[in-house]
């Protein structure tokens, strides 16, 4: 069963809100100067934090953050500006047709991983839709986040393996994977437990 996400936002409740961009995806704006461009999504974004990060380094790109909450939507709202992002509330799996092949880049950080994972193969025809045929998904997938209070089955977050994300992006035949690194830098936590993936449209 799928949490209430909008219901946790009004309790208060968001022990995935780190409060700051994800370390990886700062690391990678680093090294990759000027690299995100264009029109850039950013699924279940919360409060933003990643939106405003990218908005930032990249001021010439429209960043459109979603998130299926209006309560975490109206808080990032709040922060101020850093560039020309905004934020639409919107359903991943039912984005409407404006946003089909719109996107030069999608950034992924904690959708993957908070839907149900019987929708992931959901998940790859979406963020294929929803890309450009010459665009590109850059995303950090968080591998094992199971300790002794929190196991497979358990909720989100619910883990992945390599094995599994090369089968359904790749072995679906909608993308093919141009990068893939375990970060260097990462949420306190988190060391080694993430996998940093590029990842290019296939033809069909």
């Amino acid at each position: 069963m799928q949490p209430d996400w909008d219901e946790l936002y009004q309790d208060g409740i968001k022990p995935w809100d780190k409060g700051t961009a994800a370390p990886p995806l700062l690391d990678w704006m680093n090294r990759n100067p000027q690299k995100l461009s264009g029109k850039i999504m950013v699924p279940g974004c919360g409060l933003g934090h990643d939106v405003r990060a990218i908005a930032d380094v990249c001021p010439v790109a429209e960043v459109l953050g979603i998130d299926i909450s209006g309560t975490a939507l109206q808080e990032a709202a709040a922060f101020a500006k850093s560039g020309a992002e905004r934020y639409e509330e919107l359903d991943l799996f039912d984005l409407p047709g404006v946003h089909h092949q719109s996107f030069d880049w999608i950034w992924e950080h904690t959708c993957f991983c908070a839907i149900d994972p019987e929708r992931r193969d959901d998940y790859v025809e979406a963020v294929h839709r929803a890309l450009k045929p010459d665009g590109e998904l850059l995303g950090i997938f968080y591998l094992d986040p199971y300790d002794e209070d929190h196991q497979p089955g358990g909720g989100p977050p619910h883990g992945t393996s390599v094995a599994e994300l090369e089968s359904r992006f790749v072995g679906s035949g909608r993308f093919e994977i141009t990068e893939k690194y375990v970060p260097e830098v990462s949420y306190r936590g988190r060391a080694g437990l993430e996998l940093m993936l590029r990842l290019k449209p296939s033809a069909l």
